[in-house]
């Protein structure tokens, strides 16, 4: 079995599923494309999250075997993907700026790039100000999802 070393997992949302509904043509170009690739992403992180339970509970199952099956040649293989790592999920949201629009998938300017280097920095050093974040999940597929578009605003 490997260690419980809490790992950091930062997801970085440049599309939102929140907002409101869209009118103009445009606006609802740039709406379908922050519904579809946020469900993109909120659908790998559900199976990340459904695999970290799986390794878990392999890695419990594989604790309670009899000495003699713990040898078996199945019990290796099942013991290499087993672990009881923990996870800090910190998704961080930056989809806030209004004037992007629909292209933030395609460009990649200096000054946009720049934008979100800084708005990276900014959440992280928000993010550390909530002690929570630190602390060691305690469910049981040992991920925990701190979302500072939810949770961490100020």
């Amino acid at each position: 079995m490997r260690s419980r070393v809490a790992i950091p997992r930062v997801q970085v949302d440049l599309w939102s599923a929140r907002g409101e509904p869209s009118r103009i043509h445009f606006e609802v170009t740039t709406r379908e494309k922050e519904i579809r690739y946020s469900s993109r992403t909120r659908a790998g992180t559900d199976q990340f999250k459904y695999e970290q339970k799986l390794r878990h509970t392999l890695a419990g199952l594989l604790e309670k075997l009899p000495e003699d099956l713990k040898k078996s040649a199945e019990a290796r293989l099942l013991n290499s993907v087993a672990e009881r790592k923990v996870w800090q999920h910190r998704p961080s949201d930056l989809s806030r700026q209004n004037y992007e629009g629909h292209s933030k998938d395609y460009e990649f300017s200096r000054l946009s790039m720049r934008e979100h280097w800084r708005a990276g920095y900014c959440d992280a050093r928000r993010t550390l100000r909530h002690r929570e974040v630190l602390e060691r999940p305690r469910n049981h597929e040992g991920v925990y999802t701190f979302d500072l578009a939810a949770q961490g605003r100020e």
